[in-house]
């Protein structure tokens, strides 16, 4: 049934693509920043450093602060990750038609 809609698969594949990339970072941000601040930081021990860093951002800021920079970081991931699924099946179509027909 969707075969015969290109575009409505292109932009099913752009949105799906763009909201994973969303999600995925929203997830990983709190693990993000802390490793950002241990390798910037350039008077730490970079091993053995990471969780005293992510208490001490909790204790001091809050446990929102690990999130610091989610907003430009998921305006990136959306179209990022909306070319990467797209590029991805769009390529996985030219190989299925071309070189394994």
């Amino acid at each position: 049934m969707l075969a015969n809609k290109p575009f409505m698969i292109t932009d099913q594949l752009t949105c799906s693509g763009g909201f994973a990339g969303m999600l995925g970072w929203t997830a990983a941000m709190p693990f993000d920043v802390p490793k950002t601040n241990v390798q910037a930081s350039w008077d730490t021990r970079v091993v053995g450093s990471y969780f005293p860093e992510l208490i001490r951002i909790v204790k001091e800021r809050g446990p929102l602060a690990l999130y610091t920079g989610l907003i430009p970081t998921i305006a990136r991931a959306f179209p990022a990750n909306a070319a990467l699924f797209l590029g991805v099946e769009m390529g996985k179509k030219l190989f299925d038609k071309f070189v394994w027909p």
